[in-house]
């Protein structure tokens, strides 16, 4: 539909201007789309622990700029992922039981990529093919933690008067900055990209009273009152259309 799209309006532009472009002329020329893929994350720094990898979805809409005979691009767009991590930590490690382990932490997060396209290599059958480096400003629209092996919403566990079980979110940093270097693949019609990307700042929004640290989770096992970072990475896999 999208391509369908495209065709009629640069076939009345062509019209319009007296010149006749072939499909692959056409999209030669477009510079912008979307892209769909998967993150594998997860979380990093002293704070929390056991971490391990969570799969969740990536969309969103790129843009970059015109090819040149130039090397450098640059490129941009936003995207939504579902980010965070999984954690191995048990029941068993809890004194009595229960369901206070904390399991997975969700993040659904807006992010605006700010890439420098580096063209490796001349076209091959078509296809453009660039590192990539630069940064993600990423916004946290959504944090929750799951607890116990059924990795149940924290709500479940909480008093009903708790801002935790009103919102779900968790005391991060509502932005995290993240470095990014990747590889990106592009023909007249579509294309891929991977790209690895770590945190660079703190998420961790330490609160103290009387002195003391205010435990990250207080309701969660093992123990989050340490104040040390919390970060994140994520490996991210996308198709190009």
């Amino acid at each position: 539909m999208k391509y369908l799209i495209f065709s009629l309006f640069f076939l009345v532009l062509g019209r319009a201007t007296g010149q006749t472009w072939t499909d692959a002329e056409m999209l030669e020329r477009q510079n912008y789309g979307l892209k769909l893929g998967f993150n594998i994350s997860s979380m990093w720094g002293g704070e929390l622990q056991n971490p391990r990898p969570y799969v969740g979805p990536s969309a969103g809409f790129f843009w970059h700029t015109k090819e040149t005979k130039k090397p450098i691009m640059f490129q941009t767009g936003i995207e939504g992922n579902m980010r965070g991590g999984n954690f191995a930590n048990k029941n068993a490690d809890f004194p009595g039981g229960g369901n206070s382990n904390y399991r997975r932490i969700g993040l659904i997060t807006a992010d605006v990529p700010l890439l420098i396209n580096y063209r490796i290599g001349p076209k091959k059958e078509g296809k453009t093919r660039v590192v990539q480096m630069g940064a993600v400003v990423s916004g946290t629209i959504r944090s929750t933690v799951y607890l116990g092996d059924d990795k149940l919403p924290a709500q479940h566990f909480l008093d009903s008067t708790s801002h935790l079980y009103k919102w779900g979110n968790l005391p991060l940093k509502p932005v995290e900055v993240l470095g990014l270097i990747g590889y990106q693949e592009r023909g007249s019609a579509a294309g891929w990209q991977i790209q690895l990307q770590v945190g660079i700042n703190n998420l961790n929004d330490v609160k103290r009273e009387n002195g003391n640290i205010i435990p990250f989770m207080p309701y969660a096992y093992p123990s989050t009152g340490t104040g040390k970072r919390i970060s994140t990475w994520n490996l991210k896999v996308s198709a190009l259309f």
